[in-house]
């Protein structure tokens, strides 16, 4: 699975993604992205994503981010 996309099942050049807390994906905000509900059901603070998906969260969380 290491080079799966956990968001869209994509395969190849995959990034991990990683955010500080993840109370802080639970407090931003219902009903949470795509992305924040794969790694709030896992209750992982790291998501494996292709290169896509992962410029695709930053730009949602441009503004005021929660990930590192």
């Amino acid at each position: 699975m290491a080079d799966t996309c956990e968001v869209c099942g994509n395969t190849g050049d995959v990034q991990v993604h990683r955010v500080r807390a993840l109370a802080d994906l639970a407090r931003a905000g219902w009903p949470p992205s795509d992305w924040s509900r794969v790694m709030l059901d896992r209750r992982r603070k790291t998501l494996v994503a292709c290169d896509a998906c992962h410029d695709r969260i930053h730009e949602a969380k441009a503004a005021g981010s929660h990930t590192l």
